[in-house]
């Protein structure tokens, strides 16, 4: 069994109002390299979609509401921590037959909740967004790596 420092749920969840906030309250996340988990995690028939990835650098793997932001788009959330990707794929083995059904979104939560130890209140904690924004730091699109 991995330890609780491998893999951990995050509690309270750690929430930003936009992918800007998100990428700009770590700068590891703006370099790093993310992996898809799902473009169209659902809460049910008719609700709003969300994308899940993970994110390398820092091992987050984060959800994001799809849609306009007057109508709640673009929230994100941060759901867990895994060390690597391969432990990824087996925490959440069976993630690519449930994206897109109705209540995948619960489903994702609840093997989350199942499969990841919750993170100890003696954790460190993770750097939440800013009060106040100074701006984007965000690489423009199109722009290279290094």
């Amino acid at each position: 069994m991995r330890s609780a420092a491998a893999v951990s749920r995050t509690r309270p969840a750690e929430r930003y109002r936009s992918l800007t906030s998100f990428y700009n309250a770590d700068e590891r996340r703006v370099l790093s390299r993310e992996h898809d988990v799902g473009l169209w995690w659902r809460e049910g028939v008719a609700g709003p979609l969300h994308r899940a990835a993970w994110v390398s650098a820092t091992g987050e793997l984060y959800l994001v509401r799809l849609g306009a932001s007057s109508a709640g788009g673009g929230w994100v959330e941060v759901l867990a921590r895994v060390d690597s990707r391969e432990r990824l794929e087996d925490v959440l083995d069976g993630w690519r037959e449930r994206c897109g059904e109705p209540r995948s979104l619960q489903w994702l939560r609840e093997r989350l909740a199942r499969r990841l130890p919750a993170r100890s209140p003696a954790a460190r904690a993770r750097p939440r967004e800013p009060a106040v924004h100074a701006g984007p730091r965000v690489r423009p699109l199109g722009a290279a790596r290094s």
